[in-house]
């Protein structure tokens, strides 16, 4: 049977919002009701939409019996606005009508006023999420970190002593056998091992391979998190603004900076010595401690990075571990879900970009963090943050997110070390971190313009 295409897709939404169940839908499609049960269940789209506007939303809320005084009497705590905010018999509800078809919430005539999570079918979010499954797959292998490292302990000396790729591949099959020549040839020029290619025998009578268009993330991650899957994601979530995520360098193999752009006006900058999807996770774990989950939800809701190997691993950054301890598999969900912007596309998250404009005016490109700790880098985002922008209405970033967020936001920044400056202090210039780092920098902008 041939695949499902955008029409059949906008037909299926059409007959959902009209109330119609899965068969009379197979039935006017002409499929059967098994694949519109499946195209309903797997390209459905979560939302926290009308999300906890009842205390409804616990499911003990009829037999609850806890009482709370509300300054004049005691009162039933479940006629207290918020109550399952703070009710340590809190247990959330889960609508019956998302385990068995239509799996949605389209079509559903308590949807305007219920307090639940929910599920849409949106025609023109499956559709990209099927084409990007479709894409996706065929976008060739990508081992994960662990295996790339085991590669490059086993090639990069091997390929020093002389022996081809050839060679490497025939004597570890169990590291090499699933992939073509072409492929370990691609990895090398692609710098994913330590090997690099003057290391091989006959390199320069090889001819050049076409270059590809490079997606680093893992092809299976990408499926159902591309940039067309977030904008589809967003209009069943409205309200939520994505906080973007990049990295910055400074000299290769050196320390790097993992930066965000929260809500589009508060940038954050960690230093870490490696560049590496365990240290992203890492530190969404330490600002998951440190702000909250309550918080947390609210400032990294939609995560949205680049294709780099840093931000491979979107099952950490989604979901953590509550007892590493004892039982280091069990993992639940944090609530925040990652989108990944299109290869070689920083136009989609252009926020975080302005704000390397602004941080290199202080750490110069070219310039190695080898010297830098953490403190420095919080004196940095202390002044970035207390500088008025013009996109702000002439204010800071630091006000505007207090405003916003209250004691909670600014016992936040005070826990990450970023405090707010007055303004006729704001310094954005290399000697903001001495002498050293300043000669440094002027090397650099020398060298850049060929005069060192």
């Amino acid at each position: 049977m041939k695949h499902m295409g955008q029409d059949e897709r906008n037909r299926i939404e059409f007959l959902l919002g009209c109330g119609n169940n899965v068969a009379n839908i197979a039935k006017a499609l002409g499929r059967s009701e098994s694949t519109i049960s499946r195209e309903l269940l797997n390209r459905r789209i979560d939302s926290d939409k009308h999300y906890g506007c009842s205390n409804r939303l616990c499911a003990r809320f009829d037999e609850c019996v806890r009482t709370a005084f509300n300054g004049f009497r005691d009162i039933r705590r479940r006629n207290s606005p918020g109550c399952f905010e703070s009710c340590p018999d809190f247990r959330e509800a889960v609508c019956a009508r998302l385990n068995r078809a239509p799996y949605v919430c389209n079509g559903c005539e308590r949807e305007h006023n219920c307090p639940l999570r929910k599920h849409y079918y949106i025609a023109s979010g499956a559709h990209a999420n099927y084409r990007g499954t479709l894409i996706n797959c065929r976008s060739g292998v990508h081992p994960d970190e662990t295996t790339v490292q085991m590669m490059s302990d086993v090639l990069t000396p091997a390929a020093r002593q002389g022996q081809s790729v050839d060679a490497i591949i025939a004597g570890h099959p169990e590291l090499f056998g699933g992939y073509a020549r072409s492929t370990v040839y691609g990895w090398i020029e692609d710098g994913l091992f330590s090997a690099k290619k003057h290391d091989l025998p006959f390199t320069g009578t090889r001819k050049k391979p076409h270059k590809r268009p490079e997606t680093k993330t893992n092809a299976r991650n990408r499926i159902g998190r591309t940039y067309a899957d977030l904008l589809e994601w967003l209009k069943a979530n409205p309200g939520v603004i994505p906080t973007e995520a990049d990295t910055v360098i400074g000299s290769v193999s050196g320390k790097v900076l993992f930066t965000f752009m929260i809500r589009r006006k508060l940038p954050l900058a960690f230093l870490r010595d490696a560049k590496t999807s365990q240290t992203f996770t890492r530190i969404v774990n330490m600002l998951w401690e440190a702000a909250g989950p309550e918080l947390f939800r609210k400032l990294f809701r939609c995560i949205v990075p680049d294709n780099g190997t840093e931000f491979s691993d979107p099952e950490m950054v989604e979901n953590y571990r509550p007892d590493p301890e004892h039982n280091p598999y069990k993992l639940l969900p944090r609530g925040v879900r990652v989108f990944y912007c299109d290869p070689y596309c920083s136009c989609q998250k252009p926020h975080i970009e302005r704000f390397h404009l602004d941080l290199r005016r202080i750490l110069q490109k070219g310039v190695s963090f080898n010297q830098l700790d953490q403190e420095q880098i919080n004196l940095i985002m202390s002044h970035l943050n207390s500088y008025p922008r013009p996109s702000l209405g002439g204010r800071t970033p630091y006000d505007m997110f207090v405003e916003e967020f209250g004691n909670d936001g600014r016992q936040l920044l005070d826990k990450l070390g970023i405090i707010r400056i007055p303004q006729d202090q704001v310094t954005l210039h290399p000697f903001l971190l001495g002498r050293k780092f300043q000669k440094a920098a002027d090397r650099a902008v020398l060298k850049k313009n060929g005069v060192a």
